[in-house]
């Protein structure tokens, strides 16, 4: 593996290209996650219809014949797929801004495949696509792969040429400055206490969540449905679509439990320095990510944790300070 795919922050300034990119691309992400709640929390209203029906009618003029029942159940699971899609992008951007390699590498992917998406919108979207596709290059300018790097900059690189016959002693205001104290050895880097934590707290709320399911779906099933079917989102999903969402909810309820108590016994391990801490809460975090986007838009929330404690344990102190012990 090359010296780019590290986690390890950059000491030096960070170009300013870096952050404009990495700013640009989260608050793209973060616009585009407000508007899918919002479209989401007014599915299926009479505007929405009227809006869609342009769509329908550029469709059947190319003869693909839709229903406005087909458009919006398409048009829902691209937006739920979207929303975990957003988060990710939002949470590699602010770990790329902090000088964080693999989140580079994950969010100049997500930006352009974001660009891609873009491009059909219209004038807007080619300009947001534009704009995505110049800050994912931004990303590998010479100026922003240096700093990755952990390289000065060029006028910092090489020292000043002192002329011949003009040395002279430093004054004692210009002495060299003091040399940095390093930190312990045995110190826990933030990046770990921040993962354990996540890992921990996240799992504790999991368990929680799942119990409470458990006991509703065992002990007053027929409540919950008629709560469903009469709530704010009872438009959302057919009465077919209910019952799959609620079987797929109770086997990961299921899974949820043992998968909390491993991240339970992962982040304290982890804090512990255990040499299997950092493995179990790993495989935590993998599972938790994958089984969120199952749970959407419930397990939204997870899948960002999940991701974070995965870039965060990644980095080269974490990965220093738990094998060092």
């Amino acid at each position: 593996m090359s010296s780019e795919s590290t986690s390890q922050r950059p000491a030096h300034p960070r170009p300013s290209i870096v952050t404009l990119a990495c700013v640009f691309v989260a608050v793209t992400a973060f616009l585009t996650l407000t508007e899918l709640v919002v479209a989401l929390m007014d599915w299926a209203t009479v505007d929405m219809q009227k809006g869609l029906q342009p769509v329908l009618q550029q469709l059947a003029a190319v003869g693909a014949v839709l229903t406005m029942a087909e458009v919006l159940q398409y048009l829902r699971w691209f937006f739920l797929a979207m929303v975990p899609f957003s988060v990710a992008a939002m949470v590699f951007a602010i770990y790329a801004l902090r000088g964080d390699r693999t989140a580079r590498v994950m969010t100049t992917i997500l930006a352009i495949a974001a660009g891609v998406v873009s491009l059909p919108i219209g004038v807007f979207g080619v300009l947001q696509a534009s704009m995505l596709f110049l800050a994912a290059g931004a990303l590998w300018t010479s100026d922003a792969r240096r700093w990755y790097r952990g390289e000065p900059p060029p006028e910092a690189a090489a020292p000043p040429i002192a002329e011949p016959g003009l040395l002279s002693a430093p004054a004692p205001a210009e002495a060299a400055a003091p040399v940095p104290v390093a930190a312990p050895a045995g110190e826990r880097p933030t990046s770990v206490m921040t993962a354990a934590l996540l890992a921990i707290l996240g799992s504790v709320g999991a368990a929680g969540f799942a119990t409470l399911y458990l006991v509703v779906h065992t002990f007053a099933r027929a409540a919950y449905v008629e709560a469903v079917k009469t709530g704010p989102f009872s438009d959302l999903l057919t009465e077919r679509e209910l019952e799959i969402a609620m079987q797929v909810s109770f086997w990961a309820s299921v899974v949820i439990l043992p998968l909390a108590l491993l991240g339970i016994l992962g982040g304290f391990a982890l804090l512990g320095r255990r040499g299997v801490g950092r493995t179990a809460t790993l495989a935590w975090a993998w599972v938790t990510a994958v089984l969120g986007l199952v749970m959407l838009p419930v397990g939204l929330l997870a899948t960002a944790g999940a991701a974070a404690v995965i870039v965060l344990l990644l980095r080269d102190d974490a990965r220093r300070w738990t094998a060092s012990r």
